[in-house]
């Protein structure tokens, strides 16, 4: 079986870094070239190769989005390491953070099959779904500069994504009319025209029609492989025979062919299996009333991600969607056999994926997932019986770090952690410097517990070890990176500075020591600088807070039905509010699992100048189907990637 890709150690990131600026536009000089003749008469030709909008040679779209580096948060906690019993596999993967840094982070032909259904451009209060801010900055950076903007925006993830394919393996992008046609002339300088398979055409029906041009019933996918060698699945996708062909009597199976000046008739039947498919799907589009339904409205059915995932992949392959949204290509692939990775920039959009992967999971394997209330650090316990083995599910965090996951966090991870975020190296001699960003820069890294400040005889001995560091006519910058600083240790700070301005200068010498919040722009200037025109640096590197649930207040309706309100509940960040909240009235196998009729509850706020589009309605009503201890909980998320669940017991009386 194959293994998943992993995020790798910061030298072999810069290995990938090295990989992406290098990696070759596809020779394309016969298809784009132009005659002689012509040219001779031009001055404004572009390149033959035709390059990619807003591709650099030697450093591919560095200048455009430049490399970051941000480390990964897999936290050891229940809610964030779902298990089924088979530690010896490799966990598939779940990724919160936006898909360039993730794709950026991951191993060269190391994915079998990308599907892709990313924001069609047709405006940024549309294709703005689940309502966090993340997802509302990155549509809005999209739409900015038109047409040009959102392909540079799309060409970038999309040339990660030949990076990280096998050569043997596919990419399909899901679009509409809105910009079909220029992402295909991008995908060409991307994947290679040579290397283009098919334009599938999705063909729908349903939903409202014009008066005034010709109805809109399909959607557009583009599938390339990377080289001259892919998967495809004939029989697996073999479509039912038309009624009209049915019917026919069975000597009109014949094939005519013509042997010098014999005509040979040779008599043939229909393939039981089906027949050869063409590139038109008749499938409708996802019912109100399916059971898979999850009230987005850009969901796509589950049978179009089977019939594109069956065909292009085998049993075992890795899948990858990098716009998960609500998880579809990963339910079908986990469904299908196939390991997988999932993206989305959204958290309400991972919750709602991580619920429905748990669900098939837990079907396929026999195996519950309750190990333990949420929040609590992961530890092993006895299974049952496994019915079928199944990957563990971890949840990744890239980019956006709930502050609350730390506290599960190994000291030497975090370090190594806190180290790759401020751009430093980790210090391999013993001693109580931490690291260091260059000689003469110093690190003291605190505790990973969120709520813990810096011991402080671990301060005064990094500061002394700092004074043997000095040399003449050099300053050395002393910095000590933590959450939070007590009274005690910025009091020693105000003192040692004194002492600085009294005793250094006169041995001529010079040092800086300064204390460095995580939290903090201080923290993120690496960013400020890879980033200087960007308003808020902050949506690169977010460290955020769980909200605040006060309390649940139950009210009886009548017989075993029951009103729900989550109370004294706001988010715990600094400009945020709550964009979702869902109920679980079944809480008591452990792990949070939505339902249907609350996964996505808010309301929408409708309007040109609105700025929170979504709010989330904190009350629900549920009907018991039977008496006795009911678990319900509550899980609320808000606009900056904060989560939190609270739960109650409810006696419901026969």
């Amino acid at each position: 079986m194959n293994r998943i890709p992993s995020i790798e150690p910061v030298e072999t990131l810069q290995q990938i870094q090295h990989e992406s600026a290098e990696q070759a536009l596809p020779q394309q000089e016969k298809v784009f070239a132009v005659a002689k003749r012509v040219r001779a008469r031009l001055n404004n030709l572009p390149d033959p190769t035709h390059p990619p909008l807003g591709w650099v040679k030697g450093r591919a779209f560095d200048d455009v989005f430049p490399f970051i580096r941000l480390p990964e948060l897999r936290p050891a906690l229940n809610g964030d390491w779902v298990q089924f019993g088979t530690p010896d596999l490799e966990p598939n993967r779940l990724y919160f953070g936006d898909n360039l840094q993730v794709l950026r982070t991951l191993p060269s032909e190391s994915i079998d099959l990308i599907y892709i259904d990313p924001p069609f451009f047709s405006g940024a209060q549309y294709n703005t779904i689940w309502g966090d801010a993340n997802e509302v900055r990155t549509f809005n950076d999209i739409w900015d500069g038109g047409i040009d903007t959102y392909l540079v925006w799309l060409n970038a993830r999309l040339w990660e994504m030949r990076r990280v394919l096998k050569s043997s393996g596919s990419l399909v992008v899901h679009c509409d009319w809105h910009a079909s046609h220029y992402i295909k002339t991008e995908l060409d300088k991307i994947l290679g025209y040579d290397n283009f398979q098919n334009h599938l055409i999705w063909y729908y029906r349903g939903g409202g029609v014009s008066r005034v041009r010709f109805g809109r019933k399909h959607d557009d996918l583009f599938w390339y492989s990377k080289g001259s060698n892919w998967t495809f699945n004939l029989d697996d996708v073999r479509q039912a025979y038309s009624d009209e062909i049915l019917s026919r009597p069975p000597s009109s199976y014949l094939k005519s062919h013509r042997n010098q000046n014999t005509k040979i008739y040779e008599g043939y039947s229909l393939n039981p299996k089906g027949k050869i498919p063409d590139d038109v799907i008749q499938m409708p589009i996802v019912n109100p009333s399916a059971a898979e339904r999850i009230g987005y409205p850009t969901q796509k059915p589950e049978p179009l991600l089977e019939y594109l995932i069956a065909g292009l992949s085998a049993p075992g392959e890795v899948v990858a969607d990098f716009f998960s949204g609500g998880g579809t290509t990963l339910v079908t692939a986990q469904r299908l056999g196939r390991q997988w990775i999932g993206c989305d920039i959204s958290r309400v959009a991972v919750s709602v994926t991580l619920d429905r992967l748990v669900k098939v999971c837990e079907e396929q394997s026999g195996v519950r997932s309750n190990y333990g209330k949420p929040g609590e650090q992961h530890f092993q316990m006895s299974l049952p019986n496994v019915t079928e083995k199944v990957p563990d599910i971890r949840l990744v965090y890239v980019g956006v770090y709930p502050m609350d996951r730390f506290k599960a966090v190994d000291p030497e991870q975090f370090t190594q952690f806190i180290l790759q975020c401020f751009g430093a190296s980790l210090n391999t001699q013993e001693g109580p410097i931490t690291g260091f960003r260059t000689q003469l820069e110093p690190i003291l890294v605190g505790p990973a517990d969120p709520d813990a400040s810096p011991d402080p005889k671990i301060v005064k001995q990094f500061f002394e070890a700092c004074l043997e560091r000095l040399q003449p006519n050099a300053r050395l910058k002393a910095r000590v990176i933590a959450w939070k600083f007590s009274p005690q240790l910025n009091e020693y700070r105000k003192s040692l500075l004194a002492w600085i301005a009294k005793n250094l200068p006169e041995k001529n010498v010079a040092m800086d020591f300064e204390y460095i919040p995580i939290n903090s722009e201080q923290f993120r200037e690496r960013i400020r600088r890879k980033y200087p025109d960007a308003e808020d640096n902050e949506f690169f590197m977010r460290f955020t807070n769980p909200p605040i649930i006060g309390d649940i207040r139950v009210k009886h309706a009548g017989g075993r039905r029951y009103g729900f309100e989550a109370v004294d509940t706001h988010s715990g960040n600094l400009d945020g509010y709550l964009v979702n909240c869902q109920w679980d009235f079944d809480f008591d196998r452990g792990h949070f699992a939505a339902h249907k009729d609350y996964i996505l509850g808010r309301k929408e706020n409708k309007g040109k100048n609105v700025t929170r589009k979504f709010e989330a309605v904190l009350t629900a009503e549920h009907e018991f189907e039977s008496a006795g201890e009911h678990a319900v909980a509550c899980r609320v998320q808000d606009n900056l990637g904060g989560e939190s669940i609270k739960s109650i017991i409810v006696e419901v009386p026969k």
